[in-house]
């Protein structure tokens, strides 16, 4: 456990979701391949790829930036752009875009949470109030995370981190200061400068256990812990 600042009395504790609390890669990648296996079928595209789909998932996020940060807008929408560039009918996009979203979210729930994560959670439950703040997509309940007294998902609550949105919105709901929130997250970006550029405290979840030199353009954060049950010595 390293300290980069002082960690001052908090009252909440906010966590990121995907990659902090369950490895999400080989997740991703199963419900991106079935996705796209399914849309691939029902629409009868021969040239739908995953580079193909990554390409107009960027030109959408480049036409509509804002409705990017929520990621189910944003895949609905590619789905709807895509499925219109090649002729298909109102009707056709309709239960295309369903269907595939459907096949997609079933994938994306198939998430083996770890035991000392729920554990971790259970136990903080005790003390403190816990919210999910997240840029991603996942129902906590879906996959036994019932512990977060709310989930608050970029793009659709707020503007997605590290847009103070969320943040903002934690202090003012449970009538706190801002650095009466304790964040925890693993990406330095999103997660710790999004917090701590909102006056919040940051807890960076180094798992990997990077090697990263922090510079004046980074944002230091709190505490640096390489695994989660550290987060009990804490409180």
């Amino acid at each position: 456990m390293k300290y980069h600042r002082t960690l001052q009395p908090f009252k909440v504790i906010s966590f990121d979701l995907d990659d902090t609390l369950y490895d999400n890669t080989q997740t991703i990648q199963l419900a991106v391949q079935h996705f796209l296996e399914h849309l691939k079928d029902l629409s009868k595209i021969p040239e739908l790829t995953y580079e193909y789909w990554g390409m107009w998932k960027m030109k959408v996020q480049e036409e509509y930036p804002l409705l990017a940060e929520d990621v189910i807008a944003w895949r609905i929408k590619t789905i709807e752009e895509l499925l219109k560039h090649h002729h298909k009918s109102a009707v056709e996009i309709k239960h295309i875009s369903e269907q595939t979203m459907k096949t997609f979210i079933k994938w994306r729930h198939k998430i083996d949470v770890p035991e000392e994560s729920i554990y971790v959670l259970e136990q903080l439950a005790k003390k403190y109030p816990l919210v999910a703040l997240t840029n991603g997509n996942v129902e906590p309940t879906k996959i036994g995370l019932n512990q977060f007294q709310f989930v608050w998902r970029g793009g659709k609550q707020g503007r997605a981190k590290p847009h103070p949105d969320l943040f903002q919105q934690t202090t003012a709901y449970f009538k706190i200061q801002p650095q009466e929130i304790l964040h925890i997250g693993d990406n330095l970006i999103s997660d710790i400068q999004g917090a701590i550029q909102a006056n919040c405290q940051a807890v960076w979840l180094n798992v990997s256990e990077k090697s990263h030199q922090f510079t004046e353009k980074d944002t230091l954060p709190t505490v640096e812990i390489d695994k989660l049950p550290l987060l009990l010595e804490l409180v």
